[in-house]
């Protein structure tokens, strides 16, 4: 009897606290659809004009699924529009490889490649690049994964080595973050 009182406590707890909070409410204030963000008003280390990145993609994501790394450039575009900074005020790239090749390819060679109808990446990408995004996919991990760089999306660029992009990048003034 005992265990049962225990039980139905936690049980109304839950009840409880599930009520109280339904969860943050995103907005898309630059990208739409993707990287969502909440106003955090009390925190400190706001975004600045004038950043350039470079992000190094690596994360794998299921077929039919949104690679979380394109997710994370478009937060980035929105926590700056959300500062009130136009696409122009950062300078972003990044570049796919490993895992996150797959993301860089057209629909016809993703679908060949992981059975999905079609490359659920693509739109962001199109969308990251119209914000000024460079968009990078690396040659060697195309080689290593028996890809054709034919086989790549028209709104992605063939480098020759992702580490090629992030060493010319990091010359050039921008910041690495890495992706996985």
């Amino acid at each position: 009897m005992r265990g049962w009182s225990w039980m139905i406590a936690g049980m109304s707890s839950m009840v409880a606290l599930g009520a109280v909070t339904d969860g943050p409410t995103f907005r898309f204030p630059q990208v739409a659809r993707y990287g969502g963000i909440v106003r955090v008003p009390e925190a400190v280390e706001s975004p600045r004009r004038g950043i350039k990145i470079v992000f190094d993609i690596t994360a794998d994501s299921k077929p039919d699924e949104l690679n979380k790394g394109l997710e994370s450039v478009a937060r980035y575009l929105n926590l700056h529009a959300e500062a009130g900074f136009q696409p122009a005020d950062v300078k972003l790239a990044f570049v796919l490889h490993g895992a996150a090749t797959k993301a860089a390819l057209n629909n016809a060679a993703y679908a060949k490649l992981t059975a999905a109808n079609s490359n659920p990446n693509l739109e962001l990408i199109r969308d990251l690049k119209a914000c000024g995004v460079e968009v990078f996919v690396c040659g060697q991990s195309l080689a290593r994964n028996k890809l054709n760089p034919a086989e790549v999306a028209d709104e992605v660029t063939v480098a020759v080595s992702a580490m090629t992009v992030n060493a010319n990048k990091q010359q050039d003034g921008y910041s690495y973050l890495s992706v996985h």
